[in-house]
C-alpha cells in the first residue's frame, strides 16, 4: 500500500471530509477503485462518492455509505492508502526520503534511501548498520508515519534483520 493523502477533518454536514494530499499523489486517480484506510489494524475499501479538488493539494471528499458527519468524524486523523498496482505506478516517494526509520522491538533502524519496486511488494530501502535493509512497505510493518518529525515506525518481522 502507497499512502496518498491525510484526512484532516470534517467539512460540512454531509460526511464530506478535508484530504490533504502527499506531495507524491499521482496526478490521476482512478475515483472508481477503492482507496484503503486502516481500521482495528486492517485495511479497509472505501469508495469515493466525490472528489473535488481544492488547489493542488487538498480535497473535499465524500465516501459511499458515509454520508453523515457522525460517520466522517470517526475517519478524521485516518490515511488513506492507494493498493500496491497504482503506488507502483507512481516514481517515488520523496517524502519517505531521508526519514529515519524505527522499530518498537530494535529501535532505530537507520535513514529511509528509497524505495524499491518488487511486483506487488515495495519495499522501503534502509541502511542499516551500513548495508542495505529491504522493508516491506506494507500497513502490518510500516504502522506509522509521522511527516512533522520524519520518522517512520515499523514492527519487523521476526529474523527480517538477519537476512544478508
Amino acid at each position: 500500500m502507497f499512502p496518498f493523502g491525510d484526512i484532516q477533518k470534517t467539512f460540512g454536514a454531509g460526511g464530506e471530509l478535508l484530504l490533504k494530499l502527499r506531495a507524491d499523489t499521482p496526478d490521476e486517480i482512478d475515483l472508481t477503485k477503492p482507496v484503503f484506510i486502516t481500521i482495528d489494524g486492517a485495511p479497509v475499501p472505501f469508495y469515493f462518492k466525490s472528489f473535488v479538488a481544492r488547489g493542488a493539494k487538498r480535497a473535499v471528499v465524500v465516501f459511499d455509505d458515509m454520508e453523515t458527519q457522525r460517520l466522517a468524524e470517526a475517519l478524521v486523523g485516518k490515511t488513506l492508502w492507494l493498493p500496491e498496482a497504482k503506488a507502483a505506478a507512481t516514481t517515488g516517494h520523496p517524502e519517505l526520503t531521508g526519514y529515519t526509520a524505527y522499530d518498537r522491538q530494535h529501535g532505530e533502524l537507520g535513514e529511509v534511501a528509497g524505495i524499491v519496486y518488487f511486483p506487488n511488494n515495495p519495499c522501503l530501502q534502509i541502511i542499516f548498520h551500513g548495508r542495505e535493509l529491504l522493508v516491506p512497505f506494507h500497513t502490518s510493518i510500516v504502522v506509522k508515519i509521522n511527516a512533522r518529525k520524519r520518522t517512520l515506525e515499523t514492527v519487523l518481522p521476526d529474523g527480517l534483520l538477519e537476512i544478508e
